[in-house]
């Protein structure tokens, strides 16, 4: 048997134990003994070796998280996500995006011809369709997926406001997104 010292989270000594010395050292363990510690003193772990310091340091304090950029990238998240129209999933990513408004002005200027296909997700059997569709239903999908993404960006609006009154919380940054 080997006596192993161990330190906690913040590297700090915790006492000692016993272990076969054949065994796997426990995790924050080491066989070097620290140094004698006298009224407040205590021991830290460096990595090599044991550090004497005069009291418990204070704990590093948490820092605040970046609530604009945590907010922008779920945004992103909600936005990309998809909407549904019609019993069709639609993609709402950027590209998407983009091609449904191309489409929507094609329709406005007497280019597009009524009931070609758009591709769309059949939400009954989880296959990959071109649905013909109209150019009034078209002008419905575009305004669908305005509606998706314009609400992805009220919702980070909304909690860019609690993080201005100080409101915010973790939870808050989960909820409330468009599906």
């Amino acid at each position: 048997m080997i006596t192993l010292y161990l330190w906690d989270e913040q590297g700090l000594y915790a006492g000692s134990i016993e272990v076969d010395e054949l065994g796997a050292m426990p995790p924050r363990s080491t066989p070097t003994k620290p140094m004698k510690l006298t009224g407040s003193q205590v021991a830290r772990w460096t990595g090599s070796g044991w550090d004497k310091l005069e009291a418990v340091p204070e704990p590093e304090p948490t820092p605040a998280p970046d609530w604009p950029t945590l907010i922008a990238s779920r945004r992103f998240k909600a936005e990309e996500s998809g909407t549904t129209w019609k019993g069709y999933g639609i993609a709402t990513d950027r590209s998407s995006q983009n091609k449904i408004t191309q489409e929507d002005i094609a329709v406005n200027r007497g280019l597009r011809a009524d009931g070609s296909g758009w591709k769309c997700l059949d939400l009954s059997t989880g296959v990959i369709v071109f649905r013909p569709t109209s150019n009034a239903e078209i002008q419905q999908l575009s305004a669908a997926v305005y509606v998706h993404v314009s609400s992805s960006f009220k919702r980070e609006e909304e909690l860019l406001a609690a993080v201005t009154d100080g409101s915010i919380t973790a939870a808050m940054v989960e909820e409330g997104w468009p599906v």
